[in-house]
């Protein structure tokens, strides 16, 4: 039975109609379609002269809420839906369901909910986050304990965090990175809490440390015994020079760059002098021996390549075929990366080119690599376009 009065929301009951209705409510599918309800509702005139709503509409508890066009149980389900699957998966889910709805009304409802309570945290997460790389950072703060965030501000600055712990003194253990403005925010925030060092920058940390020794020892390791010379189908590894022209010039840099800067030149200054760009004025300034510097550069730089080598003989030796070589080598191991550079300009010529069986033409570029082409084309006709033939 319907009720004879409504109530306004300023607390007024009022019983006198002022006018009729239809609301149309979208609910959840029945059988895989869609399901709209169709309500009379009644407005009512405020009695209330202080009101400034002289008239409202009634609502149905449980089937209605104001300015909306969906039943509190459509609504809940697709809250659920947005925050499982945001918004394109979300709208695809739901329209597999029977629930046609955008992506941007998903999203309108994750942000509609209201904020989760915080509570009592005791083991506290730190970790910084990169909304651009290498430019905009910021914090998000995470209890360990349910694994959810608690809380996010810009920037990695100690005194941010250190307002918020002074907020939840119930912090006993601080999980964070190894950066210092995180430790001296928790050690002034929440001087009772206990800071330890999470799993990931533990172990992190610790192959740094250990990559860094071993590069640093690189020159005490024993040299690969030498191939007989009998085994010419093995690879055979080029032998690098006691000191690489790139090793030489960076302890030159090294030394130039730690003088320039102990006569008090800024990094800026330094890099305009020597002609280096500032994040390699900057590395050299940071590095205390210039090994460190070599060892670094020299572990990012492949300079050796067992196959090219083989590469090389086999041409000097009269075989042009590009697949057949690149076959050759596939036996041998080679796991299909790029070729690097050969040792000198005279042992390939700049392109050279091929014919293979099924009729496609393959070419050996100026840098070792093997490349094959689909169309066949000839030597001359390489970078023309084919004349049409006249009308």
């Amino acid at each position: 039975m319907r009720a004879a009065s409504g109530s306004c929301r300023c607390g007024q009951s009022s019983a006198r109609v002022h006018g009729r209705y239809v609301r149309k409510l979208r609910d959840v599918a029945v059988g895989g379609l869609g399901v709209v309800i169709e309500l009379r509702i009644r407005r009512f005139r405020c009695e209330n002269a202080a009101c400034r709503a002289v008239t409202f509409a009634e609502q149905i508890v449980g089937l209605t809420t104001p300015h909306s066009r969906q039943t509190p149980l459509l609504r809940g389900v697709l809250t659920r839906i947005g925050l499982a699957l945001a918004g394109r998966a979300g709208a695809r889910l739901a329209s597999a369901v029977g629930i046609t709805v955008g992506k941007d009304t998903l999203l309108r409802l994750v942000r509609a909910l209201p904020e989760p309570e915080v509570g009592e945290v005791e083991v506290l997460g730190v970790d910084d986050f990169a909304f651009r790389k290498g430019r905009h950072y910021g914090t998000v703060l995470i209890d360990m304990a349910t694994h959810r965030p608690l809380h996010l501000y810009e920037g990695r600055e100690g005194e941010d965090l250190a307002a918020w712990l002074r907020d939840h003194p119930e912090v006993k253990v601080i999980c964070r990175d190894r950066s210092s403005g995180y430790a001296e925010g928790a050690r002034i925030g929440a001087p009772q809490a206990e800071q330890v060092a999470d799993r990931y920058h533990l172990w992190a940390n610790l192959g740094q440390a250990v990559e860094k020794t071993v590069n640093g020892q690189r020159f005490r390791l024993a040299e690969p015994p030498s191939e007989p010379a009998d085994t010419p189908d093995e690879p055979q590894v080029v032998q690098l020079p006691t000191e690489l022209k790139i090793v030489t010039r960076l302890r030159e840099q090294h030394a130039a760059a730690h003088e320039l800067w102990q006569q008090g030149m800024s990094k800026a200054g330094i890099g305009r002098k020597l002609g280096l760009h500032q994040a390699t004025v900057r590395k050299l300034v940071n590095a205390p021996f210039a090994d460190d510097v070599v060892a670094k550069s020299l572990q990012r730089a492949h300079v050796v390549d067992p196959y090219v080598g083989y590469l090389h003989r086999r041409w000097n030796d009269g075989v042009r075929n590009a697949t057949q070589l690149y076959r050759e080598i596939q036996e041998q191991g080679y796991p299909g990366r790029r070729v690097g550079r050969p040792t000198s300009s005279a042992a390939v010529p700049h392109r050279a080119w091929t014919r293979t069986r099924s009729g496609a033409e393959a070419s050996v570029g100026p840098r070792g690599h093997l490349m094959d082409h689909d169309s066949p084309r000839t030597p001359a006709g390489r970078g023309r376009r084919q004349a049409s033939p006249a009308a």
